[in-house]
């Protein structure tokens, strides 16, 4: 595998660029982004061009290291966060690592990479650098991300305008001879259409019924904009893209009872409600209504950013995965201390932000909960990023009364 634009924007952010030689912080000579070796010197200056070509010959380094040592297999997100971590800290340190024993005995990769990935952002006098914190909940962040797919595309339908061609060439229908145009008069429909490439004012149509791939010049239809679901997919999950994530626990002192305002800032960043960038931001609206733990101070919060949303106390599950297929996250609630089999507790609030045919795709802003046994398996930041909570294990947490019985807040 090769790493890919974000673990590449990744690296490139948290390396920088410097073009003459310097000291990094453990006295290492370095140039460019972060690179080292025999050909650095001090007083040596660089191109941005040959920084970018450092940068290419180090990372076909460390892929072939990952390629080599990880034997099971990753995908893109995962592959590009392991490559950052060994960009950063060495071969052999992948190598030698926990991480890296974990993964390759079958563990589940979310949960080895966000218990052991934090565990890298110590100096050698123990303490924990800010910058390596930062840069290891980025790559946890990554590795944890569900794979970009290609938006769920709606086939189209399209209509001539008027009378016009299907063509074999985006070129004006005087330079086509007649075997690569087909005459189409005005008002036909042709269903069930995919759009594959636009260019020069044309689009590419593959037709429906296996008529082919033709070219339409896009003044003469209509239709031709492709409707994308608000929700993407990968397998059997079916998940809101690019869901951004708050940690309750760095709310300031209060933060352990910050739950609902943490998780519905994350639905109000996602929803892009002017304002409100992470969840300090809706913690200082909500004060002004009362206690955040409160449903009330939360109703007001939400007016005044002029957000229409309801608390419900019936919900079931296919409620919430209705919100899903309409790009809507769900902030419900759920008991979390006890045994699965009798949970109890004063709740304790998530979003579900997708779904699969056997878990929600979940966000819990206090960090990774072990659903069967009601404890905190680990609460290292972002440890509660996209966790997969089997329908088996939450449902009776969240649905504790039977059938529609969940409490949460639906967006409108």
């Amino acid at each position: 595998m090769k790493t890919s634009k974000p673990g590449l924007d990744l690296i490139k952010g948290f390396e920088g660029l410097r073009l003459t030689a310097y000291y990094d912080v453990v006295g290492v000579l370095t140039i460019g982004y972060g690179h080292t070796g025999d050909d650095v010197y001090e007083g040596l200056t660089i191109t941005e061009l040959q920084a970018e070509q450092l940068l290419q010959k180090d990372l076909a380094r460390f892929e072939q290291a990952v390629n080599k040592l990880i034997t099971v297999p990753l995908n893109q997100n995962q592959f590009d966060a392991l490559v950052s971590f060994t960009y950063n800290v060495g071969e052999g340190a992948l190598e030698e690592s926990t991480l890296r024993k974990r993964l390759n005995s079958g563990e589940k990769p979310n949960i080895a990479a966000s218990q052991e990935l934090p565990r890298w952002a110590k100096g050698g006098n123990g303490e924990v650098i800010e910058g390596l914190a930062r840069r290891r909940g980025a790559e946890v962040d990554l590795f944890c991300k569900p794979v970009s797919v290609q938006p769920a595309v709606k086939l189209s339908d399209v209509t001539s305008l008027q009378q016009t061609w299907f063509k074999k060439e985006p070129k004006p229908i005087s330079e086509l001879s007649n075997d690569l145009k087909a005459k189409v008069y005005q008002g036909r429909t042709y269903p069930v259409n995919q759009i594959l490439e636009k260019r020069d004012g044309h689009t590419l149509l593959e037709l429906g019924f296996k008529l082919g791939k033709w070219w339409v010049y896009d003044d003469h239809w209509s239709g031709l904009t492709p409707k994308i679901n608000p929700y993407a997919q990968d397998g059997n999950l079916r998940y809101l893209r690019d869901f951004p994530f708050f940690d309750q626990k760095d709310n300031g002192p209060e933060g352990w009872r910050q739950c609902q305002t943490s998780s519905l800032a994350m639905c109000l960043k996602y929803l892009k409600v002017k304002g409100i960038n992470d969840d300090t931001d809706y913690l200082k609206i909500v004060n002004q209504y009362g206690d955040t733990t409160t449903r009330d101070a939360h109703y007001g919060a939400l007016s005044s950013l002029k957000v229409n949303a309801k608390f419900y106390t019936n919900l079931d599950p296919q409620d919430i995965k209705q919100q899903i297929n309409k790009g809507k996250p769900v902030a419900v609630g759920i008991l979390h201390h006890g045994l699965v089999s009798a949970p109890n507790g004063g709740g304790h609030f998530i979003v579900i932000t997708g779904y699969s045919d056997s878990y929600w795709l979940v966000q819990d802003p206090y960090g990774d909960l072990d659903l069967i046994n009601g404890v905190w398996e680990n609460q290292a930041p972002g440890a509660g990023r996209n966790k997969h909570y089997s329908f088996k294990n939450l449902d009776p947490r969240l649905f504790y009364g039977g059938g529609a019985s969940g409490w949460g807040w639906i967006f409108k």
